[in-house]
């Protein structure tokens, strides 16, 4: 992109926008893995069984893609290519987390009603956004 173009007031949009996601994954980590005993007697037995027996690739990976999609965010706002290899990295790690989730430890059992939007809009957003800064990398947006 040359010095003439003006960056689409859309990018910064999607840029803070994907910031601001990405700080709620962030938050939602630490909730999970920084949780009283007391919250978690709250939860739902389902819940507890989950959490409880968890392995710790399922945990890396949650803290992977959480990690990788707020730096990635920070570095798309920069304007950074590095954004693309971040949400590349953050994307497998939501696939791996939630693959993971669902069919090897029977995450769908412990749904109900409304739980469903956040496990179906993570993976979505993941991908959507590594998609995003690669079109960004190739339409020269991305240095």
């Amino acid at each position: 992109m040359t010095e003439e173009t003006k960056i689409p007031v859309w990018f910064w949009i999607i840029g803070i926008v994907a910031l601001v996601w990405n700080a709620m994954g962030l938050g939602a980590y630490f909730q999970q893995y920084m949780m009283s005993a007391e919250d978690f007697a709250g939860l739902r037995p389902e819940q507890q069984e989950l959490l409880f027996s968890q392995p710790f690739w399922l945990t890396a990976a949650f803290a992977i893609a959480v990690f990788a999609g707020f730096v990635g965010s920070i570095m798309l706002l920069a304007r950074k290519r590095l954004a693309v290899r971040l949400y590349l990295l953050s994307m497998v790690a939501v696939l791996i987390q939630f693959g993971g989730l669902f069919l090897a430890f029977g995450y769908a059992d412990a749904l109900i009603g409304g739980e469903w939007v956040m496990p179906l809009l993570v993976p979505i957003c993941a991908v959507g956004l590594y998609f995003y800064a690669r079109k960004a990398e190739q339409d020269g947006i991305l240095t």
